[in-house]
């Protein structure tokens, strides 16, 4: 795996794999960062007290650890296991197989500029690190925004265009949902037919519409994109209550979280 910073920073979380074990400490190789390796105390093993720390570890087992501190100028990196919580462990995780997966993505990228992954990450992964803080989260930019969002961010339109076509053939963009909640009143002797009618004055396809109990109605929009859902519940919802008040009934949005 490769990373744009040389260290990692205290608090970070980070995989290793046991390289080493002594028995009051053991040290293992960062797999994010270049030839870095980390230390980690007996007493940062576990919670409770150890009496023989290979029962905890072995060599060649990856784990999730916390940095705890770090000396750049003698190359000392201290790490825990035992301050990592569950939730954080899943999360990082998740994370770490997504980064692979984006490693092999720049991959097919370098190999379609002509180039190799270690040139890659210099043309525009590294770029790519720092400003969203994964190479995944830059991906997924990619497959939703397109070339365009890339360029913006400093790279190169030959190479953000061959991102742009790997992530969209590997990449299922995140399907984002907003709600809202319309309440709708109408007290003419025709009010049911123009509730109904206003309720069909929105016709986009990632708008669903359905009975809570009177009168309440969901509409709920999905899409790719948090900001286009927010555009089309308020073009929807503003069609909807356009129409019920204008024919003299009442309708009101309210946005759920």
């Amino acid at each position: 795996m490769h990373n744009y910073k040389d260290f990692p920073e205290a608090g970070e979380y980070v995989i290793v794999t046991i390289t080493n074990i002594n028995p009051n400490s053991a040290f293992a190789k960062l797999d994010e960062y270049k030839n870095r390796s980390g230390m980690i105390h007996i007493s940062e093993v576990a919670s409770t007290w150890i009496k023989d720390i290979r029962k905890y570890l072995s060599v060649g087992n990856k784990k999730i650890a916390k940095v705890i501190s770090v000396d750049v100028s003698r190359g000392y990196i201290n790490l825990s296991i035992k301050r990592v919580k569950p939730t954080t462990e899943r999360e990082k995780k998740t994370e770490w197989k997504n980064e692979k997966k984006a490693e092999n993505l720049l991959s097919m990228v370098a190999k379609d500029m002509g180039s190799t992954l270690d040139e890659a990450y210099k043309k525009a992964g590294f770029e790519l690190q720092k400003k969203y803080g994964l190479l995944y989260s830059a991906f997924e930019l990619a497959a939703t925004e397109g070339v365009s969002a890339l360029v913006e961010d400093g790279i190169d339109k030959e190479w953000a265009k061959k991102i742009e076509g790997v992530a969209r053939k590997n990449i299922k963009p995140k399907e984002v949902t907003v709600k809202g909640v319309l309440d709708i009143k109408s007290y003419k002797p025709n009010g049911i037919e123009i509730i109904k009618k206003g309720l069909s004055q929105s016709d986009d396809e990632n708008v669903s519409i359905a009975y809570v109990n009177a009168p309440k109605y969901s509409i709920k929009v999905t899409s790719g994109d948090y900001r286009e859902c927010e555009r089309i519940l308020k073009e929807s919802s503003q069609k909807i209550i356009e129409y019920v008040t204008k024919n003299g009934g009442e309708a009101t949005l309210v946005r759920v979280k």
